[in-house]
């Protein structure tokens, strides 16, 4: 992973030889780069969304859950920034489907978010989703760059996400 971080163009070769592993014993297990990419970035969503799904959002107002999912999912961060710079539509399917999902919680928390007024009616509900997605990777840039740690991070996305970055945000 750290040779795909340091380089998203890496060839498995690159990658091979970062794990410490001979080509073919990486080329045994992945016969081309995205099946290696698509392994990882499904891994990613399993890891991410069982995070998300260990949250007890039961009598959580919508912004307790928000804080709760950039906590879970923030310090995740380190293994999958990388993720987040390759192009979805090179991903199988099965990668586009799983994150397509992913997505749909996140509508879904939009929309509860909606209702308790924290989100303006007039936002369409993608675009606060959107939102939601790069906030998640700017906090990840930030932790990984070591400008502030992962708890605060989720703080800093969650009052971005809220009240904006103003002074007069609270």
């Amino acid at each position: 992973m750290t040779a795909l971080a340091d380089n998203p163009e890496a060839s498995l070769s690159a990658i091979a030889d970062a794990a410490g592993v001979s080509r073919a014993t990486l080329h045994r297990y992945f016969p081309a780069r995205q099946a290696l990419i698509d392994t990882i970035s499904l891994h990613a969503i399993q890891e991410t969304d069982a995070a998300v799904n260990a949250i007890n959002w039961e009598g959580m107002t919508g912004q307790e859950y928000l804080l709760a999912v950039f906590e879970a999912v923030i310090p995740l961060g380190d293994r999958y920034h990388v993720l987040s710079r390759v192009p979805l539509d090179a991903a199988s399917d099965a990668v586009r489907e799983a994150y397509a999902r992913q997505l749909r919680g996140v509508d879904t928390m939009v929309q509860w978010m909606a209702r308790e007024g924290l989100v303006a009616s007039r936002v369409p509900t993608a675009w606060a989703a959107l939102v939601i997605d790069s906030l998640i990777y700017a906090a990840w840039t930030a932790v990984r760059d070591g400008a502030v740690a992962p708890r605060e991070a989720a703080a800093l996305a969650c009052r971005t996400y809220l009240h904006g970055l103003s002074e007069n945000a609270q």
